[in-house]
């Protein structure tokens, strides 16, 4: 297989070598280190573990010229055939050298024979080997020693397999005669071994998993990415970013070492379709509205993940973790408790409006190793399962930071939860749903619309839903639908793709419902941690309840305006509304919702009752 191996080589390589430099010596001019080991590779014979599998008419019994012992090597070395010797892989060290003796016979003076070697499975170009011997030729009629350093022939830390004299210009050469061939300080290199984290991964349909291949016992790392079921068992790129099948089934993919071909190693991927189920209720509970919630009344049969709210990041790398509550650490330790004993997983909840600045330094080159172990630190120290990326807003400058760090958090720690919550979509400007989020997909486990508070007293608009489902148009221009989608065309899998519920509402002044023209900001009262569920109900009373089926939408009109006296129309998400989006999420494929936030949605702080999220069970969790 070897001799077949080189011959494939020479025909990408045979062109002539390049000529040695003058300056180096043909002989080492100091003795091997006395560590070093020689290994003979013929003298009289063969010398194990060194084979001869040459391509080149030979005898390797020749009785004369021998320059020492019975026998020696006599080879006519037509045009591109090669004396190949090739043996178990082995390492050079620093200085090691490959000795020999050779003979030109009657008509050999001057001969060319190129010494090369075939090192990491490729044959290199090498160096002639007349320069490297005695009087720098070889001479006929005469017995010349020469040394080549390993340093000539294969690149420091090569795995090399083995060593070839060869004509290289196409000529026949007359015959040559080998003798006391050998190396020394070549030692045999680790064992090369290769693992692939994660080992397996349940993923579904076109789900994508970034997988890592880590190869020890040689310098070179470099490893080949295959799936052996071929395309009908998914893809994967180069670097190791795996994309599911749509068909459910048992797949893997396989990581080669270049190194070392003949060592690999296999990660499973379960690729799983379940109708209807499966969907993620991820809810943000945050530290500073705690009482509207208390963490022992969380009814966690609702949610997936928990996201507690909040960790902040600091320009220095360093990581603030009071979570915004003079008893936030205990009130975060609580809630990982209470997750986990439900069979939940618990994320902490990092940055969010305001940080952009701690998430610019943070995670700049210059600190963001520190922050990401102070990151994984805060994890292990508050019993967490992964982490919300929540970095708002991000900016171009802000791009090449913010895919390092979360490659390097997902390379640290790959078992690890990975979200990130990213912005709703204006259908006037589709560039928003910008293609390069795409490349967070392998390193994200979900990724969240944040699809709420999606209007604005803003040039052109007429007054709009907080969180409408569908109904976009040119003077409306944005849905949860729309923006779901648009997210879809900018390459993120449904599966990944999570919409935003609001449990709470945009209350207005001046108009009285959709579809009416804003007069200015002053027609906007009030909103997040404002108009919480539970007092939108408590207005209610004296409300009319309303339901537009074009939007999917829910909203509550005031004859006689509360509050301030003048707020007449509040948009939130009623259980109608929770219904509909979790309908529409099942029916399409998406991954599942985010709430902001847990805490808005209570009405009691006593007996825990959390109408929205009640309904949000009945819609995603079926």
């Amino acid at each position: 297989m070897i001799r077949w191996m080189v011959w494939l080589a020479l025909g990408m390589t045979l062109l002539s070598a390049p000529r040695a430099h003058a300056e180096e010596p043909a002989l080492p001019s100091s003795p091997a280190p006395s560590s070093w080991v020689t290994h003979w590779i013929y003298r009289d014979a063969m010398v194990s573990p060194w084979k001869d599998t040459s391509w080149a008419p030979h005898s390797l019994v020749n009785t004369s010229p021998v320059a020492q012992g019975t026998y020696s090597i006599a080879a006519t070395l037509t045009s591109y055939s090669a004396l190949y010797f090739s043996t178990d892989p082995r390492v050079a060290e620093p200085g090691a050298t490959f000795t020999l003796r050779v003979h030109g016979g009657l008509a050999g003076d001057g001969a060319v024979v190129q010494v090369r070697a075939f090192a990491d499975n490729v044959l290199t170009p090498g160096v002639p080997l007349g320069p490297r011997c005695e009087g720098g030729r070889i001479r006929a009629n005469a017995w010349v020693a020469c040394a080549v350093p390993f340093y000539a022939l294969a690149p420091a830390g090569a795995r090399i397999k083995g060593l070839l004299l060869q004509e290289t210009r196409g000529l026949s050469l007359p015959t040559l005669y080998f003798d006391d061939l050998r190396t020394d300080g070549l030692s045999v290199p680790p064992v090369v071994k290769v693992s692939i984290t994660p080992p397996s991964v349940t993923l579904p349909p076109g789900g994508t998993q970034a997988f890592t291949a880590t190869v020890t016992g040689t310098p070179n790392t470099a490893v080949s990415w295959a799936v052996p079921q071929g395309n009908a068992g998914g893809v994967i790129t180069s670097t190791g970013v795996y994309t599911a099948p749509g068909t459910p089934g048992t797949y893997q993919v396989k990581a080669v070492s270049h190194a070392d071909p003949t060592q690999s190693a296999i990660a499973t991927i379960t690729v799983t379709s379940a109708p209807g189920k499966g969907l993620w209720v991820s809810g943000y509970y945050t530290g500073w509205n705690s009482d509207l919630y208390p963490p022992d009344k969380v009814d966690f049969s609702a949610l997936t993940h928990i996201m507690v709210g909040r960790a902040t990041p600091r320009p220095d790398g360093t990581l603030s973790t009071q979570f915004d509550n003079d008893n936030g650490p205990a009130i975060a330790r609580r809630l990982a408790t209470r997750a986990h004993a439900a069979g939940r997983k618990a994320l902490i909840m990092v940055g969010g409006a305001g940080e952009h600045d701690g998430w610019v330094g943070a995670a700049s080159n210059a600190n963001r190793a520190r922050f990401v172990q102070n990151l994984l630190a805060a994890l292990d120290s508050f019993g967490y399962d992964g982490l919300d990326i929540d970095w708002e807003p991000v900016e171009v400058a802000d791009k090449p930071n913010l895919l390092a760090l979360v490659q390097q958090l997902r390379a640290a720690r790959p078992d690890m939860l990975l979200t990130m919550p990213i912005g709703w979509v204006n259908t006037n400007f589709p560039e928003e749903a910008d293609p390069w989020f795409a490349q967070l997909v392998p390193y994200l486990d979900q990724m969240n619309v944040m699809s709420y508070e999606m209007t604005g007293p803003w040039g052109g608009w007429t007054s709009w839903y907080s969180s409408a489902l569908t109904g976009e148009a040119g003077n409306r221009p944005t849905s949860v639908a729309s923006s779901l989608n648009a997210w879809v065309g900018a390459g993120i899998p449904k599966a990944k793709l999570g919409m935003g519920l609001p449990f709470y509402g945009m209350a207005w002044r001046h108009i009285t419902g959709p579809y009416q023209p804003y007069t200015d900001w002053s027609d906007y009262v009030g909103s997040d941690n404002d108009f919480t569920y539970a007092r939108i109900m408590s207005l209610s009373a004296t409300g009319v309840y309303h339901w537009d089926a074009a939007a999917q939408s829910s909203y509550v009109t005031f004859a006689s305006p509360v509050v301030d006296g003048t707020v007449r129309w509040i948009s939130y998400d009623s259980p109608q509304a929770i219904a509909a989006k979790g309908a529409y999420a099942r029916a399409n494929g998406f991954g599942g919702t985010i709430i902001w936030s847990l805490n808005q949605g209570c009405t009691d702080p006593v007996s825990g009752a959390n109408p929205p999220l009640d309904a949000v069970k009945n819609a995603f969790q079926p």
